[in-house]
């Protein structure tokens, strides 16, 4: 349902091995089977066009400010609330850890602009026209007025 709905995904690189060495958080972390979905996310976003992003397990989206962008140098998981010493912004820890995450998808490489036509790659028999009002084809320049019409 996730690779249908959306054509970019985001995903965390977790550390899910040295989160099983946490006694109270091993049973919960062992029952999700994170390596399983990220490996489904992977192929079915390529199958349906999209694009599966990874954050590096290093990436402080937790830690990072999404307002200003400061990184705090400790959180630890207790603090439910992010609080940031620079700006004064108060949220949610996991709602600031997603608009960080949101941030990351939005900074990779646009695959293609507004004159490709379509946003998801099709197959290469498949070339899309260029989508934009009033775009010139091919040889063809400016913009075209009936006879005796001059621009304003």
């Amino acid at each position: 349902m996730l690779a249908d709905r959306y054509e970019t995904i985001v995903a965390e690189d977790l550390n899910v091995a040295g989160m099983t060495r946490n006694r109270k958080l091993a049973r919960a972390v062992g029952d999700q089977g994170f390596g399983a979905l990220r490996r489904m996310l992977g192929y079915k976003t390529t199958w349906r066009g999209g694009t599966l992003v990874t954050a590096d397990r290093f990436y402080p989206s937790s830690k990072k400010c999404s307002g200003c962008g400061a990184v705090k140098a400790k959180l630890p998981l207790s603090e439910r609330t992010y609080t940031c010493e620079r700006c004064g912004l108060v949220m949610d820890r996991d709602v600031n850890a997603a608009r960080n995450l949101l941030k990351l998808a939005g900074s990779g490489p646009e695959s293609r602009n507004a004159c490709g036509g379509t946003v998801r790659p099709r197959p290469a028999r498949h070339v899309p026209l260029k989508q934009e009002p009033g775009a010139a084809h091919a040889g063809k320049t400016g913009t075209a007025f009936p006879q005796g019409e001059a621009a304003a």
